[in-house]
């Protein structure tokens, strides 16, 4: 599986933007400001300009920190970065100084462009610290760098669901491959796309270079973590697209969306980051009737090998098939393919340059062949659907049975009291491990109400044999749940 024939980089792709349409708006940041095509070539030239003249092109790594809803910020310094030939580094303000430095000295970085609105970061004797201020008096000409499809345009981190955050490489091919994710195949709507993602993350870096770039839909970006906002823009703007993760759509039909807003113009719901529990997506259709929700099931280092499909309530393990350029395998132990429906480990591959860990053990761990191990469980239909089973750290071996975290989630999250849900295995000197349910719950719940409500609904070996009520999930910054930490508290 070699480089693909497109020689497209991502500045490339934001070149053709302009040529076409220089006066469009290309983000537009809560309805409240935005930049057009044509600013951010010239602003982000300067960038570019202003890195070289520090000796900073091809194989340099220059962090981004950004924060709250500076998106236009970000946007121009990461294209500026990019075609300087050097490669981002995605950060946020949330994170922790530890985190932040444990990142800028895992990738080696030479130097931090940062909000100007951040307490600015501390230079050392190996990188310097600027804000975009620092690049203004520069020459907004033209470029000339030779970047090719293979050079890495990011570094970019796991969610960190499983321990810490791990960092990988992301060439420029990856992210011009079909000239944008295959993913995006579905957003043809010429009314506004609103995508509410957190900044300095793998969904913010995709989101500036391949959707604002490549998306025929104006966009609006804004914060995931204000879900009334989220309702407002939606209803105001007439948005036809809608993409989010199942925590910002937990958060937005608690709302009740239907009852104050006419949300009729969406007609795209574009799930990703994990599955969708069955009650939200049936939320999401009361509160927008005329919508489809969609999956789309990728690992981040498969990127961008992805299985797209149709979330369906009543079938919520059928992630879809796979989308043009995937090859998707059903593993056993030894890498072999596996009977058709049997369960196995799901194994993915495109044709697009690799997404590459720093660390080279984990490479010889995760990748053989062009092939990607996700480390998630699965198994094909008859139809050549994947039906997911759970990440393989979070299935729970129990009583001599294998049970799926994520089936047992969805019919927990089925219980009227039940907000949010993650269902874990914990040591238990009979079984192995228990089948716990940890819930964030009205008036909190017991084990024997979920067990009364669960009966009939799961199989006897996946009824939970403890429950624990929390104020809330520990999550990451994508909104995943970070399983492993409820593992270490509980367990």
């Amino acid at each position: 599986m070699g480089v693909p024939a497109t020689s497209l980089v991502v500045p490339d792709l934001l070149r053709r933007r302009v040529e076409q349409q220089p006066d469009q708006q290309a983000i537009n940041v809560e309805g409240k400001t935005a930049i057009t095509y044509g600013d951010w070539d010239l602003r982000s030239n300067a960038v570019a300009r202003g890195l070289l003249a520090r000796g900073h092109g091809r194989g340099t790594r220059i962090a981004l920190l950004f924060g709250g809803s500076d998106w236009i910020d970000y946007a121009i310094a990461y294209l500026g970065v990019l075609k300087a030939g050097a490669t981002a580094v995605h950060t946020n303000d949330t994170y922790p100084q530890a985190e932040l430095d444990r990142r800028f000295g895992q990738c080696g970085v030479a130097g931090i462009i940062q909000g100007s609105a951040l307490p600015l970061q501390r230079a050392a004797p190996e990188r310097w610290v600027a804000t975009l201020r620092d690049f203004e008096p520069l020459s907004t000409g033209p470029v000339d760098v030779d970047v090719r499809p293979e050079d890495i345009s990011d570094i970019l981190y796991t969610s960190g669901t499983t321990g810490p955050a791990k960092p990988f490489t992301n060439p420029h091919g990856t992210l011009t491959h079909g000239r944008g994710s295959a993913a995006l195949g579905k957003l043809e709507n010429p009314e506004p796309l609103l995508a509410p993602m957190p900044l300095g993350t793998t969904s913010s870096s995709t989101t500036v270079a391949v959707l604002a770039t490549t998306t025929p839909a104006p966009l609006i970006v804004c914060r995931p973590d204000e879900p009334d906002r989220l309702l407002e823009l939606l209803a105001d703007h007439g948005c036809g697209t809608l993409i989010l993760t199942p925590h910002t759509a937990i958060r937005l039909t608690a709302l009740r969306p239907q009852d104050r807003y006419d949300l009729g113009t969406v007609k795209v719901i574009g799930n990703a980051s994990a599955p969708m529990p069955p009650r939200v997506a049936r939320q999401l259709k009361e509160a927008m009737p005329n919508a489809e929700v969609s999956n789309a099931y990728a690992q981040s280092e498969a990127v961008p090998a992805i299985v797209m499909g149709v979330c369906d309530p009543d079938r919520p393990m059928a992630v879809g098939k796979p989308a043009k350029g995937t090859e998707l395998l059903i593993a056993d132990e030894r890498g072999e393919a596996v009977a058709p429906g049997e369960l196995g480990e799901v194994w993915m591959r495109s044709p697009a340059p690799k997404r590459l860990y720093l660390d080279e053990e984990l490479n010889r761990q995760v990748h053989r062949d062009g092939w990607t191990r996700t480390r998630d469980l699965g198994r094909v239909g008859p139809d050549g659907e994947l039906l997911l089973f759970d990440r393989m750290v979070d299935a729970i071996a129990t009583g001599g049975r294998l049970v799926s975290s994520l089936e047992v989630e969805a019919a927990v999250y089925d219980h009227p009291k039940v907000r949010e849900a993650a269902v874990i295995g914990l040591p238990d000197p009979d079984l192995g491990r228990a089948v716990t349910a940890v819930v964030v719950a009205e008036g909190g719940l017991t084990q024997a109400e979920l067990s009364e409500f669960l009966t009939g609904r799961l199989e006897p070996h996946q009824l939970p044999t403890r429950v624990h009520s929390v104020e809330s999930l520990p999550r990451g910054g994508t909104g995943k749940v970070l399983k492993f930490r409820l593992r270490q508290e509980l367990g």
